[in-house]
């Protein structure tokens, strides 16, 4: 498909959205893709309708139709991926978040999507691996719970192997988190408590009465 019936099918699939209900959404573009045949924008947006109506099995259904028509699609693994988390599949989960990025390898939600299966998991490694993939791709605002997660994630390893190379990397994950949102309370007090937990008295206390208007010692 070239770019701009690419950019007209889109056209019609928001139009559809806009203009249906959820309950409408599967076979309106179910039609819709009887005049685009094997489309797999469309198998994909028919699978995400069933999905939300809760038809699990057909939405499987029409993901598994779309890959075969478009094995290399990135997308399509990233939404069985979603899919089979959904159905508390981690493992096939996993396969099919790797194969997307594999796919595309700056693709950030499948990075953070698959650190946030491993931290789950307790497999502390994994999920730092990814979420710095991540971060390194994007260090923005948009990023920042990848960002905060990182921090996180470095701090539960040095909490096990006491290794305060890894409070040095942590400090610029959480001093980072801070900067992109100053008004966020939470990332604000977690890196009061990180500079606690570094031995960084000062800063600890400069923050805490910054953030209270009181001095915490």
């Amino acid at each position: 498909m070239n770019k701009d019936n690419y950019k007209k099918l889109s056209i019609e699939i928001e139009n559809i959205r806009k203009n249906s209900s959820i309950a409408e959404l599967a076979e309106n573009f179910i039609n819709l893709e009887k005049k685009f045949p094997n489309n797999t924008l469309i198998l994909q947006n028919i699978s995400k309708a069933f999905l939300d109506i809760g038809e699990n099995s057909k939405a499987l259904d029409y993901l598994l139709k779309a890959k075969k028509e478009e094995p290399d699609n990135f997308s399509i693994y990233f939404n069985l991926g979603t899919l089979y988390k959904k159905f508390k599949k981690d493992d096939e989960a996993i396969i099919n978040y790797e194969k997307s990025i594999s796919l595309n390898k700056k693709f950030v939600p499948g990075l953070n999507i698959l650190a946030d299966i491993y931290l789950n998991k307790g497999k502390l490694t994994k999920a730092i691996e990814y979420y710095k993939k991540s971060v390194n791709l994007d260090m923005s605002k948009k990023n920042i719970n990848a960002i905060n997660k990182l921090g996180i994630a470095i701090i539960s390893i040095f909490l096990k192997d006491k290794d305060i190379k890894k409070l040095r990397e942590a400090k610029k994950y959480f001093e980072k988190t801070h900067e992109l949102d100053r008004d966020n309370d939470i990332f604000y007090s977690q890196l009061i408590s990180f500079y606690h937990l570094s031995g960084m008295k000062n800063e600890a206390i400069f923050h805490s009465k910054n953030r209270n208007g009181v001095f915490i010692i």
